[in-house]
């Protein structure tokens, strides 16, 4: 299919002629399902890997646990975060396709770059191209998926989507341990060909692979957006300059800036200014108290000029950004696009989703970043034999899983309006104590059938969440409200979770006690699941009024 032109995108096709060209729920929509699955699968193997050889890039690198959990965590996150809503804007405005071949590309080739990196600021910048990559590549996933599916199949579409995230963490685990141990029969000394250590060869393996994928997502077929509601929108006429102004809509001053220009009055500009000064004041107050945490002196990651910046002043300062980060995406959107606004962030049970999923990734990303590590050192065992059993419970048990969560959740939909969601809140309230009894395991075989467990209760409750999500809004919102699940998960998931597992690991001196602590979150997430429950029926039968209400031409 020919790609619209990226600056100027051709009018929606006639209805009879788009159910000629594309049949939603047909054979080639499981074909894109099949396809969009395995970069799923790509972006956790990127995203994953350093979990195996978190020891050997600490060692190389002189990372503490507070340190790998700031550059696996932070780093990733607020990068994801600035440039998730603006590559969500583009989503909605492109050939989904297309970005898809650009952003597997993009983070393939970062994680390459991290396997050549010889210090912790190359490592980071890195991870930041990986993130920004796997920013891209999940909404215009969920947006084309979307159109691809109708209402009835989208929760089991998400879910065999998602559960690409089982086969990459599964096939990091696994693929980065045995590489580990192949390198290491090869070359006993650690270093091999071309001066690289072991952690470097799993780096650029698992990267290279990526771009021929690149190439396979490139020739997929681009639906008409709104396919499969019968609601057909055009794309943006201008989706790259609409992306761009999103980005500056999004950053701090620019964006105050902006709202100045959309007519803004003083005091809206000046409160938004006052919050950025507040968000710095918080950023310094956290590192002191977190740096007051540790008893020894804490060496600096890297120096901006004379100043030294430390693992936890990095780590505060990204969460402050990404915190002004969404203040000032909120505020622009509420100013330039009244009827998407309305619909995520005027809506009590998007936010409440959003609170929920945000809360419960920060317990699961701190579980999946030190499991790998506890295991080796807890253990004793080496790289290659937890890399295959995690890989096999991560992979096969969260394939399962998954699976069966979309299956469940699709089926209780038929029962209740709130089905789906019954399916995903019991997945959250079984974690906690799954938790508590997988690291109680006083042997390796012990640890690896309650993380068995573990495992299922941890990846089950996606599919209801994020089906339920993409349902909210309208079709050419799919791409900003997948944005905002992601911003969300990542930037305080993904941004906080590894941070205080480490930073209570470096304190105790275990790392089960920094991996248990995130798990007391666990009260807060099922209050913002109980106030999404109840009210997700009324939100979803008023979903089109509001949006009239709010200025969408529908």
């Amino acid at each position: 299919m020919t790609a619209e032109p990226i600056d100027g995108a051709a009018p929606a096709t006639p209805a009879a002629a788009d159910a000629a060209r594309f049949k939603v729920g047909g054979a080639y929509a499981w074909y894109v399902l099949a396809v969009a699955t395995i970069i799923c699968a790509f972006s956790l193997f990127d995203r994953q890997v350093l979990s195996i050889v978190a020891g050997p890039v600490q060692a190389a690198l002189h990372l503490s646990n507070t340190d790998l959990g700031v550059v696996f965590g932070a780093v990733f996150s607020v990068f994801y975060a600035i440039f998730g809503i603006p590559l969500g804007k583009l989503a909605d405005g492109w050939n989904r396709s297309l970005l898809l071949a650009i952003a597997i590309a993009g983070w393939s080739l970062s994680t390459m770059i991290g396997g050549l990196a010889t210090s912790v600021v190359v490592f980071a910048l890195a991870r930041s191209g990986v993130a920004v990559g796997e920013a891209l590549a999940n909404p215009s996933a969920y947006s084309l998926l979307s159109d691809w599916f109708p209402r009835k199949q989208r929760a089991t579409a998400i879910a065999i989507y998602s559960a690409g995230i089982a086969f990459g963490l599964g096939g990091s685990f696994w693929v980065g341990g045995k590489l580990q141990d192949l390198w290491h029969s090869l070359y006993p000394s650690g270093v091999g060909a071309f001066g690289l250590q072991d952690w470097q060869a799993v780096f650029l393996g698992i990267g290279a692979p990526g771009l021929l994928v690149a190439l396979w997502a490139a020739t997929l077929k681009e639906p008409p957006r709104g396919l499969s509601e019968g609601v057909i929108q055009p794309n943006a006429p201008h989706p790259v300059k609409a992306a761009v102004a999103e980005l500056f809509a999004v950053l701090p001053l620019t964006c105050q800036w902006r709202l100045w220009r959309l007519g803004a009055r003083p005091k809206e500009v000046g409160l938004s200014l006052a919050a950025l000064v507040l968000i710095g004041l918080a950023v310094i107050g956290m590192t002191r108290f977190t740096e007051s945490l540790i008893s020894t002196p804490l060496a600096p990651l890297f120096r901006l000029g004379a100043m030294p910046v430390t693992s936890h002043g990095l780590e505060w300062a990204t969460i402050g950004l990404g915190v002004a980060v969404i203040l000032g995406w909120v505020q622009s959107l509420k100013a330039a696009d009244r009827p998407t606004y309305s619909l995520l962030w005027g809506n009590p049970q998007m936010i409440a989703m959003t609170v929920a999923s945000a809360l419960y990734m920060t317990q699961t990303y701190g579980l999946t970043t030190f499991s790998a590590k506890y295991a080796i050192t807890h253990f004793h065992a080496s790289p290659g034999e937890v890399g295959a059993k995690l890989g096999l419970v991560t992979g096969g048990v969260g394939l399962v899983a998954t699976l069966f969560g979309g299956w469940l959740a699709d089926f209780a939909l038929r029962f209740s309006p709130r089905g789906r969601l019954y399916v995903s809140f019991g997945a959250m309230i079984a974690v906690m104590p799954m938790a508590y009894l997988t690291f109680a395991a006083t042997s390796l075989d012990q640890f690896f059938w309650t993380y068995t467990l573990l495992s299922f209760s941890t990846v089950m409750w996606l599919p209801g969440v994020a089906a339920t999500g993409q349902d909210l809004v309208m079709p050419r919102m799919r791409g900003a409200a997948a944005a905002t699940y992601n911003l969300a998960t990542s930037m305080f998931g993904l941004g906080l979770g590894p941070f205080l597992v480490g930073l209570v690991a470096d304190r105790t001196g275990s790392i089960s006690r920094g991996i248990l602590t995130v798990y007391w979150l666990s009260p807060l997430v099922w209050i913002a699941m109980f106030i999404l429950v109840k009210g997700l029926p009324t939100a979803e039968a008023t979903r089109l009024e509001r949006a009239r209400a709010a200025g969408e031409p529908v």
